[in-house]
């Protein structure tokens, strides 16, 4: 227990954490700071780009068989998420289908926020890591959205439900799922690290690198405004309806560190696999399930992951899964 404790302590005297913390007090004081839209979307794509650059560069020096594994566990772990997600938020919570569906389509796939600051976790504390791993966040966005979708429709057909919307059609999801903004970015960046020339790799180290932790910082402010707006929108409900949202990323995440010591992970890789399971998605997911699953409650599935999980994860669930990755190795 003290090893935990030491552990979190350090997660939460790093930058990053209090900046997203700092974010959380802006809106509880009703402070009038906010982040132009602009700049926010400007450097989301310097983040995102710099994670994808970094992988891609790395993908240089490993095979795919290498990576076969983590990919296959890693697909493994997201639809089997997905289903964690839907019986738990259904059975014990008592969510209505459509709800569950919608809630589970976030919980299957992840967070590229819970990823990058799992990475700066590592890299503070000088822990190894596959450098792969950013692939693996492409690999696990995108099939618990589709399959969660899928399983709506059938359900939503079988009684009679409207699904005649252009935008709720599975080439569409699909798109939304696979090429929307963040992983495009993401894609874009590992295909540009993977083929770029390593000069001009160096030419461009200024902007996409050495301002990542800065820019993160900002980013992890604004994270902590729109996460904290999102819990005011649920707070009538009662808290115990959302105890999933906490619930799920513990499960997640200890099955994510077992199954990465199984394949043969490095600890630091295991810990990398148990953000990715045991984070939610408030990007992709969304922006695919608004479209496809129009009769869902978006202040439930946005609020719980962007709101309450996203919040744990930062703040206890990256102490949490590092201190169970030490009890596998």
């Amino acid at each position: 227990m003290g090893q935990i404790v030491e552990i979190a302590y350090a997660n939460l005297l790093s930058p990053m954490i209090l900046f997203f913390l700092m974010g959380i007090v802006a809106v509880l004081v009703n402070s009038d700071l906010k982040v132009p839209t602009a700049f926010y979307t400007g450097y989301t794509m310097i983040i995102l780009f710099t994670i994808g650059i970094k992988g891609g560069v790395e993908l240089r020096n490993v095979s795919f068989l290498e990576m076969l594994p983590t990919i296959v566990a890693a697909l493994i772990l997201s639809v089997g998420m997905l289903f964690i997600s839907y019986l738990i938020v259904a059975k014990i919570f008592r969510f209505s289908i459509i709800d569950s569906w919608a809630i589970a389509a976030h919980y299957g796939s992840v967070s590229a926020v819970t990823f990058i600051a799992g990475l700066a976790f590592l890299e503070k504390i000088g822990v190894f890591y596959e450098a792969y791993m950013s692939a693996i966040l492409v690999v696990m966005e995108g099939p618990a959205i589709i399959l969660a979708i899928i399983f709506y429709k059938m359900y939503a057909q079988k009684h009679g439900g409207d699904v005649s919307n252009p935008n709720s059609s599975l080439k569409h999801v699909i798109k939304e799922a696979f090429f929307g903004k963040s992983i495009f970015l993401l894609l874009g960046g590992i295909f540009i690290g993977f083929v770029a020339h390593a000069d001009g790799l160096t030419k461009i180290k200024p902007l996409f690198g050495d301002l990542f932790y800065g820019l993160l910082c900002i980013f992890l402010l604004h994270m902590g405004m729109i996460a904290t707006q999102s819990i005011k929108k649920i707070e009538k409900l009662k808290i115990t309806s959302f105890m999933f949202a906490f619930i799920l990323p513990v499960i997640g995440g200890t099955i994510g560190i077992f199954i990465g010591s199984v394949i043969g992970l490095s600890m630091g890789g295991a810990f990398i696999l148990a953000i990715l399971t045991g984070s939610a998605s408030y990007i992709a997911a969304p922006a695919a399930v608004e479209q496809a699953i129009p009769k869902a409650n978006s202040g439930i599935y946005l609020g719980s992951a962007l709101g309450l999980t996203l919040s744990f994860n930062l703040v206890f669930g990256i102490p949490y899964f590092y201190w169970v990755a030490t009890l596998f190795y």
